[in-house]
Protein backbone atom coordinates (compact mmCIF):
# COMPACT_ATOMS: atom_id res chain seq x y z
CA UNK A 1 0.00 0.00 0.00
CA UNK A 2 0.92 3.30 -0.83
CA UNK A 3 1.44 5.53 1.96
CA UNK A 4 3.16 8.77 0.99
CA UNK A 5 5.19 9.97 -2.76
CA UNK A 6 7.26 13.31 -2.54
CA UNK A 7 8.94 14.45 -5.40
CA UNK A 8 11.38 17.74 -5.78
CA UNK A 9 12.67 19.74 -8.99
CA UNK A 10 10.78 17.80 -11.75
CA UNK A 11 8.33 19.11 -14.34
CA UNK A 12 5.95 21.57 -12.91
CA UNK A 13 7.51 20.70 -8.97
CA UNK A 14 9.79 23.02 -8.44
CA UNK A 15 10.09 22.90 -4.09
CA UNK A 16 9.38 19.56 -2.24
CA UNK A 17 5.28 18.55 -2.79
CA UNK A 18 3.87 15.74 -0.78
CA UNK A 19 0.78 13.46 -2.22
CA UNK A 20 -0.46 11.14 1.06
CA UNK A 21 -3.05 8.51 1.75
CA UNK A 22 -2.90 8.56 5.66
CA UNK A 23 -6.46 8.87 7.55
CA UNK A 24 -7.65 11.92 9.27
CA UNK A 25 -9.58 11.83 12.22
CA UNK A 26 -12.01 12.09 10.30
CA UNK A 27 -14.74 9.39 11.62
CA UNK A 28 -16.86 9.61 8.31
CA UNK A 29 -16.64 6.33 5.94
CA UNK A 30 -14.65 4.56 8.12
CA UNK A 31 -14.53 1.61 6.16
CA UNK A 32 -12.81 3.33 3.48
CA UNK A 33 -9.89 3.08 6.06
CA UNK A 34 -6.99 0.11 6.00
CA UNK A 35 -6.15 -0.23 9.61
CA UNK A 36 -2.57 -1.04 10.77
CA UNK A 37 -1.91 -4.09 12.31
CA UNK A 38 0.88 -2.72 15.00
CA UNK A 39 1.41 0.10 17.18
CA UNK A 40 3.94 1.13 14.42
CA UNK A 41 1.52 1.12 11.32
CA UNK A 42 0.14 4.03 10.05
CA UNK A 43 -3.89 3.71 8.97
CA UNK A 44 -4.29 4.57 5.49
CA UNK A 45 -6.94 5.20 3.00
CA UNK A 46 -8.54 2.76 0.26
CA UNK A 47 -9.07 5.32 -2.36
CA UNK A 48 -7.94 9.25 -3.68
CA UNK A 49 -9.41 11.36 -6.16
CA UNK A 50 -6.86 14.45 -7.38
CA UNK A 51 -8.79 17.58 -9.27
CA UNK A 52 -7.25 20.66 -10.53
CA UNK A 53 -7.55 22.76 -13.47
CA UNK A 54 -6.02 21.88 -16.63
CA UNK A 55 -2.26 22.62 -16.81
CA UNK A 56 -2.56 22.68 -12.89
CA UNK A 57 0.09 19.05 -12.71
CA UNK A 58 -2.37 16.40 -11.58
CA UNK A 59 -0.68 14.42 -14.33
CA UNK A 60 2.87 15.65 -13.66
CA UNK A 61 2.24 13.97 -10.37
CA UNK A 62 1.26 10.69 -11.98
CA UNK A 63 4.23 11.19 -14.49
CA UNK A 64 6.67 11.79 -11.68
CA UNK A 65 5.35 8.70 -10.02
CA UNK A 66 6.00 6.85 -13.51
CA UNK A 67 9.28 8.01 -14.52
CA UNK A 68 10.66 6.85 -10.95
CA UNK A 69 9.10 3.67 -11.33
CA UNK A 70 10.53 2.86 -14.48
CA UNK A 71 13.80 3.65 -13.61
CA UNK A 72 13.76 1.27 -10.77
CA UNK A 73 11.74 -1.09 -12.42
CA UNK A 74 13.35 -0.93 -16.04
CA UNK A 75 16.25 0.65 -15.23
CA UNK A 76 18.32 2.57 -18.00
CA UNK A 77 21.25 1.06 -20.45
CA UNK A 78 24.96 1.40 -20.38
CA UNK A 79 26.05 4.85 -20.91
CA UNK A 80 22.77 6.20 -21.60
CA UNK A 81 21.48 9.10 -19.67
CA UNK A 82 18.69 9.43 -17.43
CA UNK A 83 15.63 11.56 -18.90
CA UNK A 84 14.67 13.31 -15.98
CA UNK A 85 12.98 16.61 -16.82
CA UNK A 86 14.03 19.66 -14.39
CA UNK A 87 11.95 22.45 -13.45
CA UNK A 88 12.57 24.69 -16.60
CA UNK A 89 11.16 28.21 -15.05
CA UNK A 90 14.26 28.73 -13.03
CA UNK A 91 17.53 28.32 -14.53
CA UNK A 92 19.08 27.24 -11.13
CA UNK A 93 16.97 24.25 -11.03
CA UNK A 94 18.99 22.81 -14.34
CA UNK A 95 22.02 21.96 -12.25
CA UNK A 96 20.13 20.45 -9.10
CA UNK A 97 19.19 16.63 -9.01
CA UNK A 98 15.64 15.68 -9.10
CA UNK A 99 14.41 14.10 -5.61
CA UNK A 100 11.71 11.27 -5.63
CA UNK A 101 10.48 9.06 -2.84
CA UNK A 102 8.02 6.46 -1.86
CA UNK A 103 6.98 5.60 1.70
CA UNK A 104 5.08 2.00 1.42
CA UNK A 105 3.66 -0.79 3.24
CA UNK A 106 4.96 -3.99 1.99
CA UNK A 107 4.34 -7.75 3.45
CA UNK A 108 3.76 -5.94 7.32
CA UNK A 109 6.34 -3.37 7.95
CA UNK A 110 6.51 -0.09 6.39
CA UNK A 111 9.49 1.41 3.99
CA UNK A 112 10.59 4.52 2.61
CA UNK A 113 12.41 4.21 -0.55
CA UNK A 114 14.12 7.23 -2.45
CA UNK A 115 16.23 8.77 -4.74
CA UNK A 116 17.90 12.11 -5.88
CA UNK A 117 19.03 11.97 -9.94
CA UNK A 118 19.88 14.09 -12.41
CA UNK A 119 20.70 13.54 -16.48
CA UNK A 120 24.30 11.77 -15.72
CA UNK A 121 24.01 9.89 -12.60
CA UNK A 122 22.41 9.09 -9.54
CA UNK A 123 23.64 11.26 -6.65
CA UNK A 124 21.54 9.53 -3.45
CA UNK A 125 19.58 6.24 -2.79
CA UNK A 126 18.53 5.36 0.47
CA UNK A 127 16.27 2.75 2.12
CA UNK A 128 14.89 2.88 5.62
CA UNK A 129 12.21 0.82 7.93
CA UNK A 130 9.54 3.50 9.01
CA UNK A 131 6.80 3.87 11.46
CA UNK A 132 5.05 6.49 14.10
CA UNK A 133 8.32 6.49 15.98
CA UNK A 134 10.58 4.75 13.67
CA UNK A 135 13.06 5.66 11.03
CA UNK A 136 15.63 2.45 10.81
CA UNK A 137 18.08 2.62 7.88
CA UNK A 138 18.65 0.05 5.96
CA UNK A 139 21.33 0.84 3.48
CA UNK A 140 21.94 4.47 2.79
CA UNK A 141 24.25 5.84 -0.84
CA UNK A 142 25.99 8.61 -1.40
CA UNK A 143 27.50 8.92 -4.89
CA UNK A 144 29.60 5.63 -5.58
CA UNK A 145 29.16 5.18 -1.89
CA UNK A 146 26.29 2.96 -0.04
CA UNK A 147 26.41 2.23 3.75
CA UNK A 148 24.47 -1.04 4.97
CA UNK A 149 22.84 -1.74 8.78
CA UNK A 150 23.54 -5.29 8.80
CA UNK A 151 21.64 -5.36 11.89
CA UNK A 152 18.80 -4.97 10.52
CA UNK A 153 16.21 -7.73 10.34
CA UNK A 154 16.06 -7.61 6.73
CA UNK A 155 19.69 -9.28 6.68
CA UNK A 156 19.14 -11.74 9.67
CA UNK A 157 19.09 -15.04 7.78
CA UNK A 158 22.00 -14.86 5.43
CA UNK A 159 25.73 -15.48 5.91
CA UNK A 160 28.42 -13.30 6.17
CA UNK A 161 29.51 -14.38 2.48
CA UNK A 162 26.56 -12.88 1.32
CA UNK A 163 26.29 -9.83 2.85
CA UNK A 164 30.07 -9.40 1.27
CA UNK A 165 28.29 -10.29 -2.02
CA UNK A 166 26.09 -7.27 -1.57
CA UNK A 167 28.70 -4.63 -0.75
CA UNK A 168 30.39 -5.96 -3.81
CA UNK A 169 27.31 -5.13 -6.07
CA UNK A 170 26.94 -1.97 -4.39
CA UNK A 171 30.25 -0.74 -5.22
CA UNK A 172 29.84 -2.47 -8.72
CA UNK A 173 26.44 -0.47 -9.69
CA UNK A 174 27.08 1.55 -12.24
CA UNK A 175 26.41 5.86 -11.80
CA UNK A 176 23.39 5.77 -13.78
CA UNK A 177 21.57 2.96 -11.96
CA UNK A 178 19.83 2.80 -9.07
CA UNK A 179 21.00 -0.18 -7.03
CA UNK A 180 17.84 -1.39 -6.62
CA UNK A 181 17.48 -2.35 -9.68
CA UNK A 182 20.74 -3.82 -9.49
CA UNK A 183 19.84 -5.85 -6.96
CA UNK A 184 16.96 -7.38 -9.47
CA UNK A 185 19.75 -7.93 -12.05
CA UNK A 186 22.01 -9.42 -9.75
CA UNK A 187 19.24 -11.58 -8.04
CA UNK A 188 20.20 -10.11 -4.42
CA UNK A 189 17.65 -12.32 -1.96
CA UNK A 190 17.17 -9.21 0.62
CA UNK A 191 15.75 -6.67 -1.26
CA UNK A 192 13.66 -8.96 -4.58
CA UNK A 193 10.04 -8.02 -2.35
CA UNK A 194 10.79 -4.35 -2.58
CA UNK A 195 11.86 -4.68 -6.29
CA UNK A 196 8.41 -6.60 -6.56
CA UNK A 197 6.18 -4.16 -5.18
CA UNK A 198 7.15 -1.75 -7.52
CA UNK A 199 7.43 -4.01 -10.98
CA UNK A 200 4.09 -5.77 -9.84
CA UNK A 201 1.95 -3.88 -6.92
CA UNK A 202 2.29 -0.16 -8.35
CA UNK A 203 0.24 0.41 -11.38
CA UNK A 204 -0.18 3.33 -13.35
CA UNK A 205 -2.51 4.06 -16.22
CA UNK A 206 -2.67 6.73 -18.92
CA UNK A 207 -5.27 7.78 -21.19
CA UNK A 208 -3.16 6.19 -23.62
CA UNK A 209 -2.48 3.29 -21.79
CA UNK A 210 -3.68 -0.07 -23.00
CA UNK A 211 -3.63 -3.26 -21.66
CA UNK A 212 -1.52 -5.75 -23.18
CA UNK A 213 -2.54 -8.85 -21.13
CA UNK A 214 -6.30 -8.28 -21.78
CA UNK A 215 -7.00 -11.30 -23.88
CA UNK A 216 -4.77 -13.59 -22.01
CA UNK A 217 -6.60 -12.04 -18.40
CA UNK A 218 -10.07 -12.45 -20.59
CA UNK A 219 -9.09 -16.45 -21.09
CA UNK A 220 -8.43 -17.03 -16.77
CA UNK A 221 -11.63 -14.73 -15.63
CA UNK A 222 -13.93 -14.72 -18.81
CA UNK A 223 -17.25 -15.36 -16.59
CA UNK A 224 -15.52 -12.28 -14.48
CA UNK A 225 -15.34 -10.53 -17.77
CA UNK A 226 -18.83 -10.86 -18.91
CA UNK A 227 -20.35 -9.72 -15.40
CA UNK A 228 -18.83 -6.70 -15.39
CA UNK A 229 -20.19 -6.19 -18.70
CA UNK A 230 -23.37 -7.05 -17.85
CA UNK A 231 -23.12 -4.81 -14.75
CA UNK A 232 -22.07 -1.88 -16.79
CA UNK A 233 -24.81 -2.37 -19.32
CA UNK A 234 -22.83 -1.47 -22.62
CA UNK A 235 -25.22 -3.10 -24.63
CA UNK A 236 -23.17 -6.69 -25.13
CA UNK A 237 -24.28 -9.53 -24.54
CA UNK A 238 -20.85 -11.28 -23.90
CA UNK A 239 -17.25 -11.10 -24.71
CA UNK A 240 -15.20 -14.15 -25.80
CA UNK A 241 -12.11 -15.27 -26.64
CA UNK A 242 -11.45 -16.18 -30.28
CA UNK A 243 -9.08 -19.01 -31.46
CA UNK A 244 -6.63 -18.20 -34.68
CA UNK A 245 -5.50 -20.47 -36.56
CA UNK A 246 -2.33 -19.06 -36.84
CA UNK A 247 -0.50 -21.02 -39.81
CA UNK A 248 -3.87 -20.51 -42.12
CA UNK A 249 -4.87 -17.26 -41.02
CA UNK A 250 -4.58 -13.98 -43.31
CA UNK A 251 -5.45 -11.76 -40.34
CA UNK A 252 -1.79 -11.96 -39.79
CA UNK A 253 0.78 -11.26 -42.95
CA UNK A 254 3.45 -14.06 -43.82
CA UNK A 255 5.96 -11.37 -42.91
CA UNK A 256 4.45 -10.93 -39.25
CA UNK A 257 4.36 -14.43 -38.63
CA UNK A 258 8.00 -14.85 -39.59
CA UNK A 259 8.81 -12.07 -37.21
CA UNK A 260 7.02 -13.56 -34.09
CA UNK A 261 8.04 -16.63 -34.85
CA UNK A 262 11.85 -15.52 -34.73
CA UNK A 263 11.30 -13.73 -31.64
CA UNK A 264 9.16 -16.07 -29.55
CA UNK A 265 10.59 -18.05 -26.33
CA UNK A 266 10.07 -20.80 -27.30
CA UNK A 267 10.50 -23.43 -24.33
CA UNK A 268 9.92 -21.20 -21.39
CA UNK A 269 5.67 -21.33 -20.96
CA UNK A 270 6.07 -17.53 -21.88
CA UNK A 271 3.46 -15.93 -23.84
CA UNK A 272 3.74 -13.00 -26.26
CA UNK A 273 1.02 -9.97 -27.05
CA UNK A 274 1.19 -8.23 -30.44
CA UNK A 275 -0.82 -5.86 -31.79
CA UNK A 276 -1.42 -5.74 -35.62
CA UNK A 277 -4.03 -3.32 -37.19
CA UNK A 278 -5.65 -2.38 -33.74
CA UNK A 279 -6.11 -5.48 -32.70
CA UNK A 280 -4.16 -6.94 -29.93
CA UNK A 281 -3.28 -11.10 -30.07
CA UNK A 282 -2.33 -13.77 -27.59
CA UNK A 283 0.33 -15.99 -29.00
CA UNK A 284 0.96 -18.87 -27.34
CA UNK A 285 3.15 -22.16 -27.60
CA UNK A 286 1.56 -25.52 -28.19
CA UNK A 287 2.59 -28.63 -26.32
CA UNK A 288 3.42 -29.37 -30.10
CA UNK A 289 6.15 -26.63 -30.31
CA UNK A 290 3.64 -24.86 -32.91
CA UNK A 291 2.35 -21.09 -32.28
CA UNK A 292 -1.53 -20.71 -31.44
CA UNK A 293 -3.06 -16.97 -31.43
CA UNK A 294 -6.41 -15.49 -30.24
CA UNK A 295 -8.39 -12.26 -29.74
CA UNK A 296 -10.86 -10.92 -27.50
CA UNK A 297 -13.94 -9.76 -29.40
CA UNK A 298 -17.51 -8.63 -28.66
CA UNK A 299 -20.84 -9.88 -28.78
CA UNK A 300 -23.96 -8.33 -30.03
CA UNK A 301 -27.53 -9.54 -31.17
CA UNK A 302 -29.01 -8.16 -34.19
CA UNK A 303 -32.92 -7.37 -34.37
CA UNK A 304 -33.23 -10.74 -35.73
CA UNK A 305 -31.58 -12.16 -32.22
CA UNK A 306 -28.79 -13.41 -34.27
CA UNK A 307 -25.05 -13.25 -32.66
CA UNK A 308 -22.92 -10.34 -34.32
CA UNK A 309 -18.97 -10.45 -33.54
CA UNK A 310 -17.67 -7.14 -33.45
CA UNK A 311 -13.70 -6.73 -33.07
CA UNK A 312 -12.88 -4.77 -29.87
CA UNK A 313 -11.57 -2.11 -32.22
CA UNK A 314 -14.68 -1.34 -33.30
CA UNK A 315 -16.15 -1.07 -30.16
CA UNK A 316 -16.77 2.81 -29.07
CA UNK A 317 -13.42 4.53 -27.17
CA UNK A 318 -15.66 4.49 -23.92
CA UNK A 319 -16.27 0.56 -24.08
CA UNK A 320 -12.61 0.11 -24.75
CA UNK A 321 -11.62 2.26 -21.39
CA UNK A 322 -14.07 -0.13 -19.60
CA UNK A 323 -12.60 -3.28 -20.85
CA UNK A 324 -9.53 -2.09 -19.80
CA UNK A 325 -10.65 -1.31 -16.50
CA UNK A 326 -11.76 -4.78 -15.94
CA UNK A 327 -7.76 -5.97 -15.00
CA UNK A 328 -7.80 -2.85 -12.14
CA UNK A 329 -11.33 -4.44 -11.02
CA UNK A 330 -9.56 -7.87 -10.48
CA UNK A 331 -5.76 -6.12 -9.06
CA UNK A 332 -8.12 -4.37 -6.74
CA UNK A 333 -9.57 -7.87 -4.90
CA UNK A 334 -5.49 -9.26 -5.13
CA UNK A 335 -3.45 -6.12 -2.51
CA UNK A 336 -2.68 -3.80 -5.97
CA UNK A 337 -2.30 0.35 -5.87
CA UNK A 338 -3.54 1.74 -8.85
CA UNK A 339 -2.82 4.89 -10.14
CA UNK A 340 -4.87 6.24 -12.88
CA UNK A 341 -5.21 9.61 -14.88
CA UNK A 342 -7.85 11.08 -16.08
CA UNK A 343 -10.49 8.11 -14.76
CA UNK A 344 -13.36 9.80 -16.28
CA UNK A 345 -12.10 9.70 -19.97
CA UNK A 346 -14.90 8.57 -22.40
CA UNK A 347 -17.05 7.29 -19.76
CA UNK A 348 -20.44 8.46 -18.64
CA UNK A 349 -19.95 10.88 -14.79
CA UNK A 350 -22.59 8.54 -13.38
CA UNK A 351 -20.24 5.08 -14.68
CA UNK A 352 -17.33 6.32 -12.98
CA UNK A 353 -19.03 6.72 -9.65
CA UNK A 354 -20.52 3.33 -9.77
CA UNK A 355 -17.22 2.33 -10.45
CA UNK A 356 -15.81 3.98 -7.07
CA UNK A 357 -19.08 2.51 -5.18
CA UNK A 358 -18.42 -1.10 -6.35
CA UNK A 359 -14.42 -0.58 -5.27
CA UNK A 360 -15.44 0.88 -2.07
CA UNK A 361 -18.90 -1.27 -0.92
CA UNK A 362 -18.53 -4.51 -2.96
CA UNK A 363 -17.58 -7.35 -0.26
CA UNK A 364 -15.13 -8.62 -2.94
CA UNK A 365 -12.98 -5.35 -1.87
CA UNK A 366 -14.01 -5.18 1.79
CA UNK A 367 -10.95 -7.96 2.56
CA UNK A 368 -8.20 -6.33 -0.02
CA UNK A 369 -5.85 -3.80 0.91
CA UNK A 370 -5.92 -2.63 -2.40
CA UNK A 371 -6.11 1.49 -3.43
CA UNK A 372 -7.04 3.17 -6.14
CA UNK A 373 -5.88 6.57 -6.36
CA UNK A 374 -7.32 8.92 -9.41
CA UNK A 375 -6.90 12.39 -11.51
CA UNK A 376 -10.43 13.72 -12.66
CA UNK A 377 -12.48 16.52 -13.27
CA UNK A 378 -15.60 14.91 -12.43
CA UNK A 379 -17.27 17.22 -10.13
CA UNK A 380 -20.34 14.72 -9.40
CA UNK A 381 -17.86 12.64 -7.87
CA UNK A 382 -17.46 15.48 -5.08
CA UNK A 383 -19.94 13.48 -2.54
CA UNK A 384 -18.77 13.65 1.42
CA UNK A 385 -21.92 12.82 2.51
CA UNK A 386 -22.42 9.26 0.35
CA UNK A 387 -19.15 8.60 -1.36
CA UNK A 388 -15.71 9.98 -0.67
CA UNK A 389 -13.86 11.36 3.45
CA UNK A 390 -12.51 14.65 2.98
CA UNK A 391 -9.19 13.45 3.34
CA UNK A 392 -9.07 11.26 0.35
CA UNK A 393 -9.86 14.90 -1.58
CA UNK A 394 -6.77 16.76 -3.16
CA UNK A 395 -6.83 19.71 -4.95
CA UNK A 396 -3.50 20.67 -7.37
CA UNK A 397 -2.86 24.47 -8.32
CA UNK A 398 -0.33 26.02 -10.53
CA UNK A 399 1.52 29.46 -8.66
CA UNK A 400 2.09 32.36 -10.47
CA UNK A 401 5.48 30.95 -10.97
CA UNK A 402 4.47 27.90 -12.71
CA UNK A 403 5.08 25.75 -9.61
CA UNK A 404 2.35 23.48 -9.20
CA UNK A 405 1.34 23.11 -5.10
CA UNK A 406 -1.05 20.30 -3.90
CA UNK A 407 -3.32 20.42 -1.01
CA UNK A 408 -6.15 18.06 0.60
CA UNK A 409 -9.59 18.74 2.15
CA UNK A 410 -8.62 16.79 4.79
CA UNK A 411 -10.30 18.82 8.48
CA UNK A 412 -11.88 21.86 6.24
CA UNK A 413 -14.97 22.75 7.09
CA UNK A 414 -17.40 22.78 4.32
CA UNK A 415 -21.17 21.80 3.45
CA UNK A 416 -21.91 22.01 -0.28
CA UNK A 417 -18.23 21.40 -2.05
CA UNK A 418 -19.58 21.02 -5.56
CA UNK A 419 -20.59 24.51 -5.21
CA UNK A 420 -17.50 25.79 -3.30
CA UNK A 421 -15.17 24.26 -5.20
CA UNK A 422 -17.01 25.46 -8.88
CA UNK A 423 -16.90 28.78 -7.16
CA UNK A 424 -12.99 28.59 -6.63
CA UNK A 425 -13.61 28.50 -3.05
CA UNK A 426 -10.54 25.56 -2.68
CA UNK A 427 -8.64 27.02 -6.33
CA UNK A 428 -7.83 24.54 -8.04
CA UNK A 429 -9.85 25.60 -11.32
CA UNK A 430 -9.18 27.58 -14.47
CA UNK A 431 -9.51 31.40 -14.24
CA UNK A 432 -10.69 32.02 -18.33
CA UNK A 433 -10.73 36.14 -19.30
CA UNK A 434 -13.61 37.54 -20.26
CA UNK A 435 -14.74 36.71 -23.69
CA UNK A 436 -14.26 40.45 -24.80
CA UNK A 437 -10.68 40.84 -24.68
CA UNK A 438 -10.69 38.18 -27.53
CA UNK A 439 -11.02 40.98 -29.59
CA UNK A 440 -13.66 39.06 -32.24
Amino acid sequence: MLIRFTVENYLSFKELVEFNLIASEERQQNHHILKGETPEDIDLLKTSILYGANASGKSNLIKAMAFARNLIVKGIGKNRAINVKHFKLDSACACKPSRFEFEFRCQGKQYAYGFSVDRTKVHEEWLFEMGHDLELPIFERVGSMVSFNFEHALFQNISEEEKQGIGYEARGTKDNMLFLNNCHERNIRPFHFLYQWFSEVLIIVFTTSKHQALTSLAKLNIEFFNRVIEFFNFGINRIKVDDIDFEHSNEISHAMKEEIRADFPYGQGNTQFVSIASCNYLIEETASGTLKASKLTTIRKDAAGNEVTFEISEESEGTQRLLDFIPMLIGLSKDKVFVIDEIERSLHPLLIRKLFELILKHDLYKPAVSQLIASTHEVNLLDIKNLFRKDEIWFMEKKQSGESQIYSLANAHVDDIVDGYMKGRFGAIPFIRDIKDLGW
